[in-house]
C-alpha cells in the first residue's frame, strides 16, 4: 500500500537511504542481541524523533497514519529498530492527541526531543507486578525526603529503548500512608538511574528491553504527572491507538520483509528435478497467494484504522473513545495476520528458512514480540465485547 500524502511521501523519502544499512546491520545485532546505536543515530540525524510533534513546537507534525507508513518501511528493514523507536513516538504521540500532562512537563519534554532528539518511554512494568494495566501497586516507591522532593527505589523491567531513553516516565507508590500512586517523567541526567543488561530474548533482540533500577533517584514535585488513588488516573482507554497501531505497523512491516523473501525464493529456487523455478509448483503458487491476500487485509485495515483515527482526533475524545473497538480489532488481527504470514513464508521455502544465514528464522521469532503487547488478545477481546454488550 503506498502513501496517499506529501507529508506522508516526504516522511518516507528522508528514511529510504538509510534502509539499506539497517537491514544490513539486522542479523548482527540480532546474533549479538547489542543495541542498534548506529540506527538509531541515523534516525536521530534526520529529526525523527521530533516526527510526532506540533510543527508550532518546532516537531514533523505527524500524525498516526504517517507514522504507521514510516515505522513499516523501517520494520521491513530491521524490525528492532522499529519496535523501539515505536515505543518513543507512540508516548509522545499519545501526549499530543491527549494533552494530559502539565504544561512544564510537556514544554520541557517537547523542546529537548526536538532540540537535542530526546527520547522517552513508559517504564512501568515489574517482575511481580507485570503490566501496570493488569492493576495492583506497583513495588517501586517514591519516599519522601524534604519539602517538594522524594527519593524512588524500584526495579522495572521491558524498558526498551533504555540503553538511550533521555526521559523515564514511571509509576510507583507513596511511602508516606496515603496509599497512593504517583506517575513521573524523570531526567536521565537526574541520576541515581542504572542499566542491567539483562535483555536476551528469543526476538526483538536489539531492542534494549533491559532492566533498570531506581536507586535513591531524587525526584521534585515538578517531575509529577499524575498523583492518585490506586487503579484511579490512568490514561483512558481509547488513548491506546499510537501503542496499538504502532506496533502493528512493526509487525506488517516484518511479514511483509518476509513475504519479499519468500517471494524471491520462489522466483529462483530451481531444484534440478523440476526443470525450473518452485514458482510453478501449485502448492507453492497456493501458498503465495493466501500470504499475499493476508498482506492485503492485514495492511487495509491498518492504514484504514489509522486514518479514522486521525480523523477522529481533529474532533474531540469521544470520537477517539468510539473508535476503541475498531483499534484493537486492528491490533489484534494485524500481529496474528502477521504471523501467519511469516508461518506460510517457511512453508513455501522449507528447510532453508530454519538456518541462521537467512533472514526468514529472524522474521519468524520477531514477529511473534508484539503479540505480548497491549492490548494482548483477551483484554482486546473484552474491550470489544463491551462495545457490543455493555455501551448504550
Amino acid at each position: 500500500m503506498e502513501p496517499r500524502t506529501d507529508a506522508q511521501r516526504r516522511l518516507l523519502a528522508t528514511l529510504e537511504p538509510l534502509l539499506p544499512a539497517f537491514a544490513q546491520r539486522s542479523a548482527e545485532l540480532d546474533r549479538s542481541g547489542g543495541f542498534f546505536f548506529q540506527n538509531f543515530a541515523a534516525l536521530q540525524a534526520t529529526g525523527y524523533m521530533a516526527a510526532p510533534l506540533p510543527a508550532e513546537s518546532g516537531g514533523g507534525g505527524h500524525g498516526l497514519t504517517d507514522l504507521v507508513y514510516a515505522q513499516r518501511a523501517i520494520a521491513r528493514a530491521d524490525g528492532s529498530t522499529a519496535y523501539a523507536v515505536g515505543m518513543h513516538l507512540m508516548t509522545a504521540g499519545q501526549e499530543v492527541a491527549a494533552a494530559s500532562w502539565p504544561p512544564h512537563l510537556r514544554e520541557r519534554v517537547f523542546a529537548a526531543i526536538v532540540r537535542d532528539g530526546a527520547t522517552i518511554n513508559s517504564v512501568v512494568t515489574e517482575p511481580e507486578l507485570g503490566s501496570i494495566q493488569g492493576g495492583g501497586l506497583p513495588s517501586s516507591s517514591f519516599r519522601p525526603d524534604g519539602e517538594g522532593r522524594w527519593r524512588l527505589n524500584g526495579h522495572k523491567t521491558f524498558s526498551t529503548l533504555s540503553p538511550v531513553l533521555s526521559f523515564f516516565l514511571t509509576a510507583a507508590s507513596f511511602q508516606d500512608g496515603s496509599g497512593e500512586m504517583g506517575r513521573a517523567i524523570i531526567p536521565r541526567e537526574r541520576g541515581g538511574i542504572r542499566v542491567a543488561e539483562t535483555w536476551d530474548a528469543l526476538g526483538l533482540r536489539g531492542t534494549g528491553s533491559h532492566d533498570v533500577y531506581f536507586e535513591d533517584t531524587p525526584v521534585t514535585s515538578d517531575d509529577f504527572l499524575v498523583r492518585h488513588p490506586p487503579g484511579a488516573g490512568g490514561q483512558p482507554q481509547h488513548d491506546f491507538a499510537w501503542f496499538a497501531l504502532l506496533v502493528s505497523a512493526a509487525s506488517l512491516g516484518v511479514a511483509e520483509a518476509a513475504r519479499d523473501y519468500a517471494v524471491y525464493f520462489a522466483r529462483t529456487r530451481r531444484p534440478t528435478g523440476l526443470g525450473g523455478p518452485i514458482a510453478q509448483v501449485p502448492y507453492v503458487r497456493h501458498e503465495i497467494g493466501r500470504i499475499d491476500a493476508d498482506v492485503i487485509t492485514a495492511q487495509a485495515l491498518l492504514f484504514a484504522t489509522a486514518e479514522a483515527w486521525d480523523r477522529a482526533n481533529q474532533q474531540d475524545s469521544d470520537a477517539r473513545a468510539r473508535l476503541a473497538p475498531r483499534v484493537a480489532t486492528a491490533k489484534l488481527r494485524v500481529t496474528d495476520l502477521a504471523v501467519a504470514i511469516v508461518d506460510r513464508c517457511m512453508r513455501v521455502v522449507g528447510g532453508v528458512s530454519l538456518q541462521r544465514s537467512e533472514p526468514l528464522e529472524r522474521y519468524y521469532r520477531d514477529v511473534r514480540g508484539p503479540l505480548a503487547n497491549p492490548p494482548i488478545t483477551p483484554r482486546g477481546l473484552e474491550i470489544i465485547a463491551q462495545a457490543a454488550l455493555d455501551d448504550d
